[in-house]
């Protein structure tokens, strides 16, 4: 007897309208939503960072501006300043030691005596420096320029000495002892047939000297000296 072998039914299911089944689990779309969350946060956190370096650049460049405008105001000041100073006749930098002395008037012709002169009148000036007895008495120990000039001249006689000269020199005398530093000699009246002689007789140079040290001008001829007013013939020192 054959036995009839029926095939197992094939089961279908239809989805209904509107039904949709996901292939992620929801687990996976939790991950996917934490990481897109995660990558955001991390662009803003970098553009805030940008936003902060951008700031901080404005900030410097500002600073640097303010600065710049800041030290140009000031040269601009000390520009005017010192300009005003210069208008002004003011000496910029520390006072030194300083004096001009004129005026000479020959009323001893001693040779053992200092020339006389005129310490405060006219362009005679002393700052900071002592004059005596004709002598200028440093008060403070450095490095000096020293400087005479005398105007010299003489009607010279019908018979000339042909070993007549001058001395004119600067001497200086520290207690009890005398210095020479300068020295100027030359003859007068040596030139034959001449009625007059004039002769202009200047020393000037740089010498270390001490506070106490006095200096003073010499002069062997003193009929020779012409004082003319206060530019021809004067003496002084000041301080470098």
């Amino acid at each position: 007897m054959d036995r009839y072998v029926q095939s197992p039914m094939s089961v279908f299911t239809v989805e209904e309208p509107g039904q949709y089944i996901s292939s992620c689990p929801p687990q996976v779309r939790r991950k996917q939503r934490s990481c897109n969350l995660s990558l955001q946060l991390i662009l803003l956190l970098f553009a805030i960072l940008a936003l902060c370096g951008a700031a901080s650049q404005v900030y410097y460049l500002w600073r640097v501006q303010s600065n710049l405008d800041a030290a140009q105001e000031m040269v601009n000041t000390n520009f005017e300043a010192q300009q005003m100073k210069f208008r002004s006749g003011f000496r910029v930098g520390p006072s030194l030691p300083s004096a001009h002395l004129t005026g000479l008037i020959v009323k001893d012709t001693s040779l053992n005596k200092p020339l006389q002169w005129e310490s405060s009148r006219g362009l005679a000036f002393l700052h900071e420096m002592e004059y005596h007895n004709g002598s200028l008495r440093c008060t403070r120990s450095g490095l000096y320029f020293v400087y005479s000039k005398l105007q010299l001249g003489i009607s010279c006689p019908t018979k000339i000495d042909p070993s007549s000269f001058f001395t004119h020199s600067v001497n200086k005398r520290t207690m009890d002892s005398v210095t020479p530093l300068m020295e100027d000699k030359g003859g007068f009246c040596n030139v034959q047939g001449s009625p007059a002689w004039k002769k202009s007789s200047f020393l000037g140079s740089s010498f270390l000297l001490e506070q106490g040290d006095e200096i003073y001008i010499n002069m062997s001829h003193r009929h020779l000296i012409r004082a003319q007013g206060d530019t021809s013939t004067f003496f002084g020192l000041f301080m470098l």
